[in-house]
């Protein structure tokens, strides 16, 4: 009986070590996700506050494709970056306690998703419209966007 405890015991140990290490990189992920989103809001903000200023169609095309342009050089640089993780054990994740950056997390995810929601119908509706529903639509998202 104590041979088969003594057994147990190293692979019990070793299952939660790695249940922790997977805990520790999914709270990095998590972080990391997290982090992201909210650089992106905050770019998101200064380039909405960029376009209500803008005078003219051809400024508000220059806003848009230097956010392209932006957007995309930050995601390549981002994509080729190794995933780090904290070591197992090492405390809770900067920030907070686990039930605040869940609570954000899923604040983001909610906004991010509604985001989504809204760009998929705008994009069904453009493919639909004729010239002048286009504009109109064009208009729209202008006008919306400086108030």
């Amino acid at each position: 009986c104590g041979r088969t405890r003594r057994a147990v015991a190293p692979h019990h140990t070793s299952e939660h070590r790695r249940e922790m290490e997977d805990e520790a990189a999914i709270k990095a992920e998590a972080a990391s996700i997290v982090a992201a989103a909210r650089k992106d809001q905050e770019e998101r903000a200064k380039a909405q506050e960029a376009a209500k200023k803008a005078k003219s169609p051809e400024e508000l095309q220059d806003l848009i494709n230097n956010r392209l342009k932006s957007s995309m050089a930050g995601r390549s640089s981002v994509l080729s970056q190794p995933a780090t993780v904290p070591p197992a054990g090492s405390g809770p994740m900067v920030g907070g306690n686990s039930a605040s950056v869940k609570a954000e997390a899923a604040a983001v995810v909610a906004t991010a998703q509604r985001e989504r929601n809204e760009r998929i119908a705008a994009q069904k509706a453009v493919k639909n419209a004729n010239p002048e529903e286009l504009q109109a639509i064009i208009n729209a998202r202008l006008s919306s966007s400086r108030s």
